[in-house]
């Protein structure tokens, strides 16, 4: 017999899995509470309990998307590698669960919904803002940091070291993901991650330029 925290879980996951179907459908901001309950299967009164608002539940959906592909650096407590090799499988690991989290089909609709409502319905952009990627450039921050700390790398910033990592992946979400409208996205192959990964770490050991006198 399921217990009561399982059948709340389900209760949520049901509820996630109709915000999902209807937002991409419709958008946000055309998405009625009333239509959320229908969609779900549920009251209104149990649809507020677990989501008091549109904002939440939409949250919710992106950060379950995110946390079926996302990164484990993302984790406060992850473990961190120590190394040189293990340092850079840990980098390129990180940014191929980045890229494949952005590359999601229903990551890339919800993000479109998104960017459309934003005019009218700006506090959709702060909160997307805040699940994705200030999470995604605290970790890669956190495992840049590590590294500094243990002189496989040297930047002279680490958070423009992770905007340039993270940057790079983004041109293929925008080309490859976002802007693609016959068919669905078309993900880069493994190498360029690695290219990304080479390139970070070459800049790591050239330093900053000379001052010029």
């Amino acid at each position: 017999m399921a217990s009561i925290e399982q059948r709340k879980a389900a209760k949520q996951a049901q509820i996630r899995a109709a915000a999902r179907r209807l937002f991409l459908e419709r958008g946000v901001g055309a998405t009625s509470t009333d239509a959320l309950a229908a969609e779900a299967g549920v009251s209104k009164r149990t649809l507020y309990v677990y989501y008091p608002s549109k904002e939440l539940l939409l949250q919710s959906v992106i950060e379950e998307l995110l946390a079926a592909s996302g990164p484990r650096g993302l984790a406060p407590g992850a473990p961190l590698p120590e190394g040189a090799q293990a340092f850079r499988e840990a980098l390129a690991g990180f940014l191929r669960a980045v890229l494949a989290t952005m590359m999601q089909p229903d990551y890339l609709g919800l993000v479109r919904v998104i960017v459309a409502e934003i005019p009218r319905m700006p506090e959709l952009g702060v909160m997307v803002r805040e699940t994705v990627p200030t999470r995604i450039l605290g970790g890669l921050r956190r495992l840049l940091e590590h590294g500094q700390a243990r002189g496989l790398v040297s930047f002279p910033s680490v958070d423009t070291a992770a905007r340039m990592a993270i940057g790079g992946l983004l041109t293929h979400v925008l080309m490859d993901g976002l802007l693609v409208g016959d068919g669905p996205p078309r993900p880069p192959p493994p190498e360029r991650v690695d290219e990304i990964v080479s390139l970070l770490m070459q800049a790591s050991l050239t330093g900053p330029p000379a001052q010029q006198r």
